[in-house]
């Protein structure tokens, strides 16, 4: 069974705590209808991203759910019709994560790794699995190539 590689948008892709824009990144400008929105782009993300999706199925864990497919896959060429998790609340939970209840539920006994800028101990303990990854992505600098490296180490430590 092929490892799931989750992905949250803003913070891992979108770097939206960054001061200025980081090296390697871009700004865009997405509009859809009368929604406008500036994000941070790394178009070498989505060389990596490609790339692990030769061993990960890559699904999109973010809040911008199916709009995601809509208007990011496109500016990071990656395919538009990636699954996607949604989210039926978005309420606060004691500890962790608010998407963690969905995600467990979304990913079953399937191996994944998560990257997401608003995980913590919490989220980790709660996939505490060997083929489990919760992994923190700082909001400030985006997927560096270091993240990169930590799931690619992961991919052949668990098969």
């Amino acid at each position: 069974m092929r490892p799931l590689l989750l992905l949250d948008f803003d913070g891992p892709l979108n770097p939206h705590r960054a001061d200025g824009i980081p090296p390697g990144y871009e700004r865009y400008q997405i509009t859809e209808g009368p929604k406008s929105w500036r994000v941070l782009l790394n178009r070498q993300h989505g060389v990596e991203l490609t790339a692990l999706a030769e061993d990960f199925d890559l699904v999109w864990a973010t809040s911008w759910e199916h709009g995601a497919n809509r208007l990011l896959s496109p500016l990071l060429g990656l395919p538009n019709d990636l699954p996607v998790i949604t989210w039926p609340s978005r309420t606060p939970v004691p500890r962790g994560s608010w998407k963690t209840p969905y995600v467990a539920e979304w990913v079953g006994d399937r191996p994944f790794v998560w990257v997401d800028d608003e995980v913590g101990p919490p989220d980790q303990l709660a996939f505490a699995g060997p083929d489990q990854l919760v992994h923190r992505v700082d909001a400030r600098t985006g997927l560096t190539a270091d993240d990169f490296e930590v799931i690619r180490s992961w991919k052949i430590l668990c098969g």
